[in-house]
C-alpha cells in the first residue's frame, strides 16, 4: 500500500467532497470514514487506480472519473420498498505521499 494525499468528490445535483491522507493498492482507493452514527470504517472504491492517469506537467499527482451502480430503496406507501439501480459518479484525485 502506497500513502496519498487525496480528494474525492461525488458528482451530481448535489455534490460532496471529502478530502485527506489515505492508501491505494493495486487497484483500490482505501480511505477513512465516520459512520451517521460516528462510528469509523474504511471506505473502499474499487477499481477506481485504473480510470486515474498522471496529470500533465505533474510529478506523482493522478485524476480521473470512477461510478458505481448502488441499489437504493424507494418508499412506495405502506411500508413497501421497491429497490432501483443508481449509478453515482465521481470525480478523483490524488497526489502520492512522500
Amino acid at each position: 500500500m502506497t500513502k496519498v494525499i487525496y480528494s474525492v468528490t461525488k458528482l451530481g445535483k448535489f455534490e460532496n467532497k471529502i478530502s485527506g491522507v489515505g492508501y491505494i493498492t493495486d487497484t483500490d482507493l482505501l480511505v477513512p470514514a465516520l459512520s451517521k452514527l460516528g462510528k469509523p470504517y474504511i471506505r473502499v472504491f474499487e477499481d477506481c487506480i485504473k480510470n486515474c492517469h498522471e496529470v500533465a506537467g505533474k510529478e506523482n499527482e493522478f485524476r480521473g472519473t470512477h461510478y458505481e451502480i448502488r441499489e437504493v430503496p424507494l418508499d412506495t406507501g405502506k411500508n413497501n420498498y421497491d429497490f432501483r439501480e443508481v449509478e453515482i459518479n465521481y470525480y478523483i484525485w490524488y497526489r502520492l505521499a512522500d
